[in-house]
């Protein structure tokens, strides 16, 4: 015989407060955590809160206990009842009216994988009404047969409503978390595309400032210098980088990013990057230690020493020159790039996040890809790429590389 319900209904009143206080996290987690509550007063060996899900025409169990017949019964698959198959609980579901059986191996219209592979002989079932909507049902289940008393009956009833409420507090809970997250990738999008045309118009302007300077000496029939062209090229290289980095942040993120292996003469390629990199207001100082052979990508290298040269000299003091040290580690097994400017050094809660997508350093208004491609690219030959800095202090990058190549 079942046991009893307690005469204090202060523990009924117990059970709806601790239901009540359940958090509106995650409606699965916390309707896991409502049919424990349910279960564990009243001692039974399973409850559910079944939903109807269209997509699938069935009622699917989003909150079980977690007992073992609540285990058996996810493990079976029993944890989803389609609709065509019938059944009691699909009943309750679809005529709103409550269940209860103290024999439910003698019910013929049970379904016969309750009866045999759970082994359930009282059961009460009750719909489940979500914002006045009936939405599925909470059923708790017993394998002693005449399990649950007339006041339990009625207890599962008003839990089934307190159910409801928490089904409707938690859904309405995950829904403002989707719209806050979609909101916040909204907003980190206008941020992107704003800073990318920002990025652009930079580019442009100037390409464009060049090209009509050309125009009016053809139309004037003057005659073209070098330096004419000389800004527009470099305005379109660096528009074309710029797309470039675009590209290659797509490609990394779907696995797409390939390296073809050559080998290439460290010093030289450094020494190359550092003339074309430096200004007259920053000039570049190379030290190398001669030739250096590796086997790497010739151009994501160049890539990659570009994007961090480029950074130090942007936030180098003007007339303070970058330096750029090539050395071999005592086994010489790596090279070790180290890029050093006298800049104003990075903050350090900056640090952490340096190396990761549009994360711009100083007061920057960049895409912030830079450095991440650059680290990306030396982690893709089986190096990396690290940074010290200390605010007021400059900064120092040391690219690693593999003489051998990635592995």
């Amino acid at each position: 015989m079942s046991p009893a319900l307690p005469s204090d209904s202060v523990q009924a009143f117990a059970l709806l407060q601790e239901l009540l206080e359940l958090p509106s996290t995650d409606p699965r987690q916390c309707l896991t955590a409502a049919a424990s509550s349910v279960a564990r007063f009243l001692s039974c060996d399973k409850t559910d809160v079944f939903l109807f899900e269209e997509r699938r025409t069935s009622l699917v169990a989003i909150g079980t206990s977690q007992t073992p017949l609540g285990d058996l019964q996810r493990s079976l698959g029993l944890d989803v009842m389609a609709v065509a198959q019938g059944g009691r609980t699909v009943q309750v579901y679809q005529t709103g009216h409550a269940h209860a059986d103290g024999h439910v191996d003698q019910d013929t219209e049970e379904l016969r994988g309750i009866v045999k592979e759970l082994g359930v002989r009282s059961q009460v079932i009750v719909p489940l009404l979500v914002a006045g909507v009936r939405r599925g049902v909470l059923s708790v289940v017993s394998q002693q047969p005449e399990y649950f008393s007339h006041d339990q009956v009625e207890l599962v009833g008003l839990v089934g409503g307190w159910m409801g409420a928490l089904v409707h507090r938690a859904e309405l809970g995950e829904r403002l978390r989707e719209e806050e997250r979609q909101r916040a990738r909204r907003m980190a999008a206008d941020d992107i595309i704003s800073v990318l045309a920002h990025d652009v118009w930079n580019h442009l302007n100037p390409l464009s400032a060049r090209l009509q300077l050309l125009q009016l000496k053809l139309l004037r029939e003057e005659k073209l210098q070098p330096s004419d062209v000389d800004g527009a090229l470099l305005a379109a290289q660096r528009l074309a980088r710029l797309t470039q980095d675009l590209l290659d942040t797509a490609r990394l993120e779907h696995g797409l990013f390939e390296l073809e292996l050559t080998p290439v003469e460290v010093s030289a390629l450094v020494t190359d990057v550092a003339r074309l990199c430096e200004t007259p207001s920053t000039p570049v100082r190379v030290q190398t230690p001669g030739k250096i052979v590796a086997i790497c990508d010739s151009n994501r290298l160049r890539q990659a020493l570009e994007n961090v040269l480029l950074n130090a000299v942007r936030h180098s003091p003007r007339g303070t020159p970058v330096s750029i040290i090539v050395a071999l580690d005592p086994a010489g097994a790596f090279v070790s790039v180290r890029i050093v400017d006298a800049g104003g050094g990075i903050k350090p809660e900056l640090l952490p996040h340096l190396f990761e997508r549009f994360v711009s350093e100083g007061p920057s208004r960049g895409l912030g890809l830079g450095l991440y491609l650059a680290r990306r690219i030396a982690l893709a030959h089986g190096g990396n790429l690290e940074v010290k800095s200390k605010v007021g202090s400059g900064s120092e990058f040391s690219f690693i590389l593999p003489l051998a190549g990635p592995e």
